[in-house]
């Protein structure tokens, strides 16, 4: 399951606000006291309503009915769901919403002094048949064999198993051609509505909220959280093969039980009669506990917040080298200010372990930030910008309409990169990244200008999709100059903007021939960066020439040097970003004219120079 959407309904300062969720990462972005940490205060009451709890004091105080409500919605596989021993599809039972989704909602009556069990109402938001009054999911079986007795003449009864109610509503359904559905709320306390939802919520992603201020106590949650994280997340991993030993656990126990009131009823059939054989059972990660001992005999708890933001840091660091671990379970990881306590360079290293962390296909994460420098490292549209308007608060998604607005309130700059005074530029030089400019720094050398230096040339990191990539392209339409972009193939977008830049009178933009810019260091240079001996990487060694310009280098020699270090101990500078940096900070610097020759290269990059040299000099 993946989290897709949140309503929420009169919680604190929501009215009634929507949020739509990228599938990998997200950035809520507002002002101080705008509701950024509510968002994510909410889904951990929908998930797990332990380290936040709800309170009748979260009810709006503006709304009519003193209730609260959270929506989540899912989007989901084809996978089923038992009842009874019988899988049950979603989509045949109705149990989804108009868009598809499976959304779940939860109530709290608010009205009475404090929160207690029975102030929760839980419902499925179906798209249902409008033909059935009450969803047949919430019928007992006796009314449902009532109704399918009205199908006698359409089907044959006696073969539909009476005794298992999904086989009845499954008949009940093949006999209708329906044409008009609604959204309606489906209790899912009562019936098989209940059984549905022990079974998903098995199945909803583990949630982990990391907040950013908390006490110095012994139960303080940003000590015990990271550590929970690591219990639960290891539990994930394995918790099918643990649910199939706790379901044997039951049955069997189950089954000791009702042979004991087998037993009783011969000897006291009164007592046996209203018996009936109960199993309670606690979550796994209840069973664990981990910790980190110190030999200096300092509690976890009593050390600076500092260090403890520091391991959960490098908690993420170490998941996000786990790129290709099986994960059975979805996992959102919620970080309020991920800056707190932490020295700037470990904030980036932080978010980009995060970026890298939530490209693994069974993680999401969220974070809230105040700091322009992180915020710039999201894409657009993974931007959450929270708002008011009066005492109205408003939620968006990032898109044109709103970005200029996003930037004024982050406070964002344009990071040009250029060692030159702005006054003096002439040419702009437009490159995906900022390794792609490390990558120009070092060859330029070889073809007659030095880029880093020339105080002509403004090198702007322009490719990308990054939010700090778009405050770059707006800051340069207003600067007048010529422009040079130089853009990988790898990315199919980029063509339609190399097609609209030609048409520009002071502009020339052109896609490389090869892969990406890594693709321009030749083979012998990375052999020679990582001490390489053996031809592995290269695939068929003797034709390597041909095959090199379509390699994606960064991954290919991300997974050989995985490999080789599991078998040789830990390589430096072996993840894929990391290789991407190295390469093209330290490998250009050692390329050469011939070396360029061998790659076939020669003459395209000397067009690129030759453009980049004309339009300086115009």
């Amino acid at each position: 399951m993946n989290l897709v959407k949140l309503k929420l309904e009169n919680f604190r300062a929501y009215e009634n606000i929507e949020v739509t969720f990228d599938h990998q990462f997200n950035v809520i972005v507002g002002k101080n006291d705008v509701g950024k940490s509510t968002l994510l205060e909410a889904l951990e009451i929908f998930f797990n309503n332990e380290t936040i709890k709800l309170d009748v004091n979260d009810c709006n105080v503006y709304a009519a009915k003193k209730e609260v409500s959270i929506q989540a919605s899912f989007s989901i596989d084809d996978k089923k769901y038992t009842i009874d021993t019988i899988p049950t599809d979603l989509t045949g039972e109705f149990l989804l919403d108009k868009e598809g989704l499976l959304s779940i909602k939860k109530t709290w009556d608010c009205s009475k002094d404090k929160i207690t069990a029975s102030s929760l109402k839980t419902f499925l938001v179906a798209n249902y048949p409008e033909y059935f009054e009450v969803p047949l999911i919430s019928e007992k079986i006796t009314d449902l064999k009532k109704h399918l007795e009205k199908y006698a003449d359409q089907i044959d009864v006696d073969v539909v198993k009476k005794n298992t109610s999904s086989e009845i509503r499954k008949a009940i359904y093949g006999c209708i051609s329906f044409d008009s559905f609604s959204e309606r709320e489906i209790p899912i306390d009562k019936e098989d509505g209940k059984k549905i939802w022990d079974s998903l919520r098995t199945d909803l992603p583990a949630f982990f909220l990391f907040r950013s201020d908390r006490e110095n106590r012994d139960s303080d949650k940003e000590v015990q959280d990271p550590l929970k994280a690591i219990t639960k997340t290891a539990i994930s991993q394995l918790e099918d093969e643990l649910n199939l030993i706790k379901n044997e656990i039951q049955q069997k126990a189950l089954d000791i039980g009702r042979r004991t009131i087998e037993k009783l009823r011969e000897m006291n059939p009164e007592i046996a009669e209203v018996l009936i054989p109960e199993m309670a059972t606690k979550s796994w990660d209840s069973l664990f506990s981990f910790t980190f001992s110190a030999d200096d005999g300092i509690p976890l708890n009593k050390r600076g917040s500092g260090v403890r933001r520091l391991i959960l840091l490098n908690y993420f660091r170490a998941e996000a080298e786990l790129q290709n671990s099986a994960v059975s379970k979805n996992i959102i990881y919620a970080i309020e200010e991920p800056e707190t306590s932490q020295h700037p360079d470990w904030q980036i290293e932080l978010v980009n372990s995060l970026i890298e962390l939530s490209a693994r296909q069974n993680t999401k994460v969220i974070i809230t930030t105040h700091s322009p420098a992180l915020a710039s490292m999201a894409n657009p549209e993974q931007i959450i910008f929270i708002y008011k308007e009066g005492s109205k608060v408003i939620v968006e998604g990032g898109a044109d309409s709103n970005m200029d607005r996003v930037v004024a309130t982050l406070g964002l700059m344009p990071n040009l990169e250029t060692e030159a005074p702005l006054s003096g530029v002439k040419l702009a030089l437009c490159l995906e990244g900022p390794t792609d400019i490390e990558f120009f720094y070092g060859i330029s050398p070889i073809f007659g200008v030095d880029i880093k230096n020339d105080p002509k040339i403004m090198a702007i990191p322009l490719g990308g999709s990054t939010l700090q990539h778009w405050v770059n392209k707006s800051y340069l339409s207003k600067l007048n100059l010529y422009e040079v972009h130089i853009y990988d193939s790898d990315v199919e977008k980029y063509k339609q903007q190399v097609d609209v830049l030609n048409q520009k009178p002071r502009a020339w933009a052109s896609q490389t021939k090869m892969f990406e810019i890594e693709n321009y260091i030749h083979p012998q240079v990375i052999k020679s960066l990582y001490g390489l001996t053996d031809e592995e990487f290269f695939k068929t060694s003797a034709n390597w020439q041909l095959n090199w310009g379509t390699f994606d280098v960064p991954r290919e020699l991300a997974e050989f040097l995985k490999i080789k270090g599991r078998l040789g101990g830990a390589i430096k500078n072996s993840s894929e970003g990391k290789i991407k940096k190295y390469l093209n900070a330290e490998g250009a610097k050692l390329m050469t004219q011939d070396l360029f020759d061998e790659l076939g290269a020669s003459n395209e990059i000397k067009i690129w120079f030759e453009k980049i040299i004309e339009f300086r000099d115009l």
